[in-house]
């Protein structure tokens, strides 16, 4: 077993030597939860007045891989406003599901306040077009499941039916998703019972082959979301895309 300080420990003579000048820093990620596994790293929000922020930074410090996340406070509210487009807890939980480590200018309630009450109000409703576009991509993916005859290619197709198929039943109820491990937990806490039958068939699929239960709970999540959707779905390019049009050459006739 590795020999190191505790997280708490860590964090504080991590934030002495790489970030003296943090105005607040909190430590949150799984270590400081039930979730905590031998391989947790720190996960550290750093607070800072500088126009180097905000970036993301990986170090080593004392036997703990630390992934630091150094935000100004207008950064931090932006990064807000990204996850719940992404509709994902990420930053909201690094400082509502924390230990406050540093706390200089007496800003760390205002900022977990504000991000209790951004989580509390849930992501932004989806749109019909969000829905669209998840139930074209699982459908897409079920009629490759129904056809797959490659070993190799359903390890692939089915990984991403299980994916997929939480992802929408998330979206589709209005309801936080996530990234990983993350989703998983998410779907869990939601609807434990979708998220253990999703997982066991896919493991059907991985053990025996048998691509039915899957195929058959993901096409349930596509159902309560509308319905599968293939012929008829309709997606225009972005307007990025549209700038990189050739222009119709004329008939002279």
């Amino acid at each position: 077993m590795i020999d190191r300080p505790e997280p708490f420990d860590a964090a504080v003579s991590f934030l002495d030597e790489h970030f003296p000048d943090a105005l607040v820093a909190f430590l949150g990620g799984s270590v400081m939860t039930g979730h905590r596994t031998p391989t947790s790293d720190l996960d550290i929000t750093v607070v800072v007045d500088s126009p180097s922020a905000p970036y993301r930074e990986t170090f080593w410090h004392d036997g703990w891989l630390v992934e630091a996340f150094v935000q100004t406070r207008d950064s931090l509210d932006y990064f807000f406003g990204q996850d719940e487009q992404r509709r994902v807890r990420t930053m909201f939980r690094l400082c509502v599901e924390s230990t406050v480590v540093v706390d200089k200018v007496g800003m760390a309630a205002e900022i977990r306040e504000e991000a209790a009450a951004r989580l509390e109000a849930g992501p932004p409703e989806p749109t019909d077009a969000q829905l669209e576009v998840r139930r074209y991509g699982l459908s897409s993916l079920l009629d490759d499941l129904a056809g797959a005859d490659r070993e190799d290619e359903l390890a692939y197709i089915s990984g991403q039916v299980l994916t997929q198929s939480a992802e929408l039943a998330l979206l589709g109820a209005g309801a936080w998703g996530g990234v990983g491990k993350a989703l998983a937990r998410e779907l869990r806490a939601f609807d434990p019972d979708l998220a253990e039958r999703l997982v066991n068939a896919h493991r059907m699929v991985v053990t025996e082959g048998d691509t039915v239960p899957l195929y058959r709970t993901a096409l349930q999540v596509l159902d309560a979301a509308g319905g599968p959707l293939l012929a008829g779905f309709h997606l225009d390019a972005p307007e990025a895309a549209r700038a990189h049009r050739r222009p119709v050459a004329e008939n002279d006739g």
